[in-house]
């Protein structure tokens, strides 16, 4: 049996993305993304759409996690929001938008200089924020735009 070195290290927390090579000479295993391109629900989607299903799902489960929920991770997920009360309206959107931009760049490394911004509600008594930030995908930086909308029940949809 030939020797494993670790080639590249991608990521932090809970996605943390090894790739082994063989030293004696055997193939190497398919990156991440070629793996995930063969899975055939994920055929013909570029990288980008990837690594976006990909984002918007970690996100969702982050955001629909309450604080406490994982032992591992005591502050991983979202606070109660009910506890939270500005002096007015626009303090309590500012402060969700710091706690949504915090937890994100803390939990979803992939996603840099990640920021969560209040925007227009267009249905009454759900808040909406958009999410934005960079990725690296083949050596250039994208930037990605997500919208959230948190309903009045705790659940918050990522699209």
């Amino acid at each position: 049996m030939g020797l494993l070195a670790l080639d590249s290290v991608v990521g932090a927390g809970f996605y943390v993305i090894i790739r082994w090579s063989l030293i004696n000479g055997e193939p190497m295993r398919p990156r991440l993304l070629e793996r995930i391109r063969q899975n055939p629900g994920f055929s013909g989607l570029s990288a980008t759409e990837v690594l976006t299903a990909s984002l918007s799902k970690h996100l969702r489960l982050i955001l629909n996690t309450h604080q406490g929920s994982s032992a591992s991770a005591p502050d991983f997920g979202l606070p109660d929001m009910a506890s939270l009360a500005g002096d007015s309206e626009i303090e309590t959107f500012q402060e969700i938008a710091r706690i949504l931009t915090a937890i994100i760049a803390k939990y979803e490394p992939r996603l840099k200089n990640a920021e969560a911004i209040k925007i227009p509600g267009r249905q009454t008594g759900i808040l909406e924020f958009s999410i934005t930030g960079l990725v690296e995908l083949d050596g250039e930086r994208r930037s990605l735009l997500f919208s959230t909308a948190i309903h009045p029940d705790g659940q918050i949809q990522v699209f």
